[in-house]
């Protein structure tokens, strides 16, 4: 039953936020000095799809993913890897944690009513996220965005339908674990491919090479076609597949054994 009270607080609360949005709005009160950027900014801005300047480009509309994993691609690899060691030490405090239907707790969730909807909205969560990941060269998002946004499905599917459901589903801790494994083996894989490439045709190129440069004249779109410099995005495509199915699995491993019951551990450290 609805209290009084709670009524008396939403009201009072939206209201609070349409007298502060229509302040916000009407005496732009939230408006800043416009500032002139600053030199790294300009640098990158104007070669990041530059085709005047094609030597310097990192043949991508998208500035954030071409920073990411162009200009400083090592430091997000190093990024990547410390996500994963921290999934490794989350999972060997449970390393004998042993996810079954019997031993996952019974699988009523919520209501038919909920379930239902869940159903719609979980076909849609990864389309998205797939979207998301996909058209990260070109457009706002990428792969750890995709990922991010994939694994609500299984934390929502938890929500709703129960932890019992998602293991009978699949969803074990080690397939997710492989599937993360492969996501970070292949953002390595891609990181030293132009150089291995590179190699066998004595051209000099450099870790993470996405674009040919005038000092590495190397890259993707060099190795396919060494006279036209215009495909675009190079590696950062398949990066961010690869860190798309890294953070997605990874994340939602994560989920599955913070809902764990905590049952089964205590009866595993019995045992012990």
């Amino acid at each position: 039953m609805v209290k009084l009270k709670d009524v008396c607080i939403g009201l009072s609360l939206a209201v609070v936020a349409a007298i502060v949005s229509y302040l916000i709005i009407s005496y732009n009160i939230a408006s800043v000095a416009p500032e002139a950027n600053r030199p790294l900014a300009n640098m990158f801005l104007e070669n990041v799809f530059n085709s005047e300047k094609w030597w310097l480009w990192a043949g991508s509309p998208e500035a954030v993913t071409s920073i990411l994993w162009d200009y400083r691609g090592i430091d997000t690899v190093y990024e990547t890897a410390v996500f994963f060691l921290a999934i490794i030490a989350s999972i060997a405090l449970v390393r004998t944690l042993k996810l079954t239907p019997e031993t996952s707790g019974r699988g009523f969730g919520l209501t038919v009513i909920a379930k239902t909807v869940t159903n719609i909205v979980f076909a849609s969560i990864p389309i998205v996220a797939y979207s998301i990941a996909v058209h990260g060269h070109l457009t706002p998002g990428g792969g750890f965005q995709g990922g991010s946004a994939f694994a609500v499905a299984p934390l929502l599917a938890i929500s709703v339908f129960s932890l019992r459901v998602i293991v009978m589903r699949g969803w074990s801790k080690d397939r997710l674990l492989a599937l993360r494994t492969t996501g970070l083996l292949l953002i390595g894989l891609i990181a030293i491919i132009v150089v291995a490439l590179s190699a066998l045709k004595g051209i000099i190129a450099y870790v993470m090479q996405n674009q040919p440069k005038p000092w590495a004249p190397a890259g993707l779109s060099a190795i396919v076609d060494f006279i036209n410099p215009t495909l675009i995005s190079g590696t950062l495509f398949w990066l961010n597949i690869s860190e798309f199915l890294a953070v997605g699995a990874g994340l939602s491993l994560v989920f599955v054994l913070l809902v764990s019951p905590t049952k089964m551990l205590d009866v595993e450290v019995e045992e012990k």
